[in-house]
């Protein structure tokens, strides 16, 4: 049987986008696992909703990644990275100003059978939320919502050197964020010398 290259190409690129969404989805399920650990894969499937997989394959596949809930008291965290790493850059710091370290995380909460997730952005200095954004997923679009609302708020001049601090969440290293961070927006045609710090989970 002829194969043409073109297709064995198309067929590892599908491979290759399936993996990466397949990664994703991990993360995210790891983060509800970590907070509750009784949640179940068809639960798992319910709250992340992912578009490129039905609930059989969800259901299969997470179960044989060790999500079973009975494997619980031996669980551990899939180490799964994503495919940007930036080093701690606030360890030891003295944060001294506003808008010096911004730190951005995901909540969650449970409502009428369904999971809804908060993305907040912190300005580590003040305390204060300045960006957030509630959605009923944990695709990387809720945080770009968030991450526009804080810098609107922060004077461009004020965005050179600005760090912003996240965990190893895969939104966080999607192009769509950098993106943002790098990119200048304002008419004034500022740029953002982004520094990305993620911190390992225990």
């Amino acid at each position: 049987m002829n194969i043409s290259k073109q297709a064995v190409h198309q067929a590892r690129k599908r491979q290759q986008q399936f993996d990466m969404e397949l990664m994703d989805l991990v993360n995210q399920a790891d983060i509800i696992r970590e907070d509750h650990p009784g949640c179940g894969v068809e639960k798992m499937y319910r709250a992340l909703k992912p578009k490129f997989m039905g609930r059989d394959k969800f259901c299969e596949i997470f179960m044989d990644l060790g999500y079973r809930v009975r494997t619980i008291k031996n669980y551990r965290r899939t180490t799964i990275p994503t495919h940007l790493n930036y080093p701690n850059l606030i360890e030891g710091m003295g944060v001294t100003k506003p808008h010096q370290v911004l730190q951005s995380d995901i909540a969650y909460f449970y409502l009428n059978d369904d999971f809804y997730y908060i993305v907040f952005i912190l300005d580590v200095y003040t305390r204060k939320i300045i960006g957030y954004n509630v959605s009923s997923n944990m695709r990387h679009e809720s945080n770009i919502k968030a991450l526009k609302m804080a810098l609107k708020q922060i004077n461009p001049k004020e965005r050179n050197n600005m760090i912003h601090h996240s965990d190893r969440g895969s939104q966080y290293g999607s192009k769509a964020y950098v993106k943002i961070l790098n990119d200048s927006e304002s008419k004034s045609a500022w740029v953002l010398k982004h520094r990305i710090m993620h911190m390992q989970k225990e």
